[in-house]
């Protein structure tokens, strides 16, 4: 049996997206996944991919994107494949940073990720990372165990060919959705 594709696409302005993205793209391989990583301009076609995870950066508080149109774009191709949501940012419940409460951000994105399918939404608030450092070792080792556990809950949801690393999660959401 052929493992499943998998994309892991992302938005990123000052590298923490990207740096998450690489994450869980790294566990998805470990797991035994084709994983492709790229930057939500470079892909054309989502066609090859049997499951996708997409995420953005959060950039006003209280405004949850979707990629810079990745899911407008790509809606049609998207319809009958596993999704996953990520947001980095200021959200997540970071105390003092944005005006939104974790809660309402978080109530916004499960709201998106129902509406569009997802099968999960994730929330990793920001890393510090200045422009320019390496994305994967700029990440603070909480966030990191954050971010690892997630893709090893998707890599158990698409049936990995390896057993993924167990990590205890803290922001996750998972959307029931009927397949």
């Amino acid at each position: 049996m052929t493992p499943t594709r998998v994309l892991v696409a992302f938005s990123s302005r000052s590298g923490s997206t990207a740096g998450t993205a690489e994450a869980i793209a790294s566990v998805l391989r470990s797991a035994g996944f084709l994983v492709d990583c790229r930057a939500k301009e470079e892909v054309d076609d989502v066609s090859p991919y049997g499951a996708v995870v997409l995420g953005s950066g959060v950039y006003v508080p209280s405004r949850v994107s979707d990629g810079g149109g990745f899911l407008e774009r790509h809606g049609a191709g998207l319809r009958g494949r596993d999704l996953w949501l990520y947001s980095t940012g200021p959200i997540g419940g970071r105390a003092g940073r944005g005006t939104g409460s974790a809660t309402e951000d978080e109530l916004a994105a499960v709201t998106v990720g129902r509406a569009i399918g997802a099968r999960g939404v994730a929330m990793f608030g920001t890393v510090g990372m200045p422009v320019g450092d390496d994305p994967v070792a700029a990440l603070l080792p909480a966030d990191l165990r954050e971010v690892r556990s997630w893709a090893a809950d998707i890599a158990a949801t698409l049936g990995a060919p390896r057993a993924a690393a167990s990590y205890r999660p803290r922001h996750r959401h998972h959307i029931a959705t009927a397949r």
